[in-house]
């Protein structure tokens, strides 16, 4: 990873910070902070850890374990303020995912100022080391900058990214509609062909039906006249 002086890191991606929600969902204790004790640091600790080996491996910046909890606290805090600078009303949240977080974890919860801290002291202690974690994914040296506060240009990002997600799935339904409204014309041209083809044979043999009933015709003519002229011989030569 390259440590940024003076910097931010880079932000996460939006399919990041789906799963990070996601992961909390799943596990609610440790996105309230209410791991505690010697065994519930370690459950924590590894939770933490599972988390960041499925974030780094999702699309996005990849960020040592203590960041993802900074990141985490900040979310939850930014999140949190934003609804108590209006009074409390969640209304205000444009992100379909921020107000997940809000609903799951910040409606109900009253530990407001402890879950900032109890998430913090992982950032304290380096507990972690390149055997618990993927060593794809975590850095031999701490981060000199961990998290960045979220602005209002990343939530209006990850609204016009949702929105554009919204559209594409829009356009793929549209295309798939298409497609079998394609299929069902090109069968019913199919049976049109079929149609078509019994018709033209049909035809050909009433045009052949005709042709014998012609040449009947023609028989019969030629019959009748032949009879006629036997007739006219014989009683031209017949005695008076």
């Amino acid at each position: 990873m390259v440590i940024r002086m003076g910097g931010s890191e880079p932000r996460p991606s939006l399919e990041q910070v789906v799963a990070i929600v996601d992961f909390m969902e799943k596990h609610p204790v440790l996105a309230l902070g209410q791991l505690r004790g010697l065994e519930g640091r370690d459950e924590s600790k590894k939770l933490w850890m599972k988390l960041t080996r499925i974030v780094n491996n999702i699309n996005g910046p990849t960020r040592p374990m203590k960041s993802w909890i900074k990141y985490w606290a900040d979310k939850k805090s930014t999140v949190r303020s934003k609804v108590q600078s209006c009074g409390g009303d969640s209304n205000i949240l444009c992100s379909s995912i921020e107000k997940k977080i809000y609903d799951l974890f910040l409606a109900n919860d009253k530990s407001k100022v402890n879950v900032v801290k109890v998430e913090s002291h992982f950032m304290e202690e380096p507990f972690y080391n390149e055997d618990s974690m993927d060593r794809n994914h975590v850095d031999a040296e701490p981060a000199l900058t961990l998290g960045e506060p979220a602005t209002d240009v990343e939530e209006r990002q990850m609204v016009i990214m949702e929105k554009m997600v919204k559209v594409m799935s829009e356009q793929a339904s549209a295309m798939t509609q298409l497609a079998q409204a394609s299929h069902i014309n090109s069968q019913a041209m199919e049976r049109l062909a079929e149609a078509s083809q019994i018709q033209a044979r049909a035809i050909e043999r009433l045009a052949t039906t005709f042709e014998t009933i012609s040449a009947s015709t023609h028989d019969v003519r030629n019959a009748i006249v032949d009879i006629d002229s036997t007739m006219k011989r014989f009683y031209s030569t017949s005695p008076t």
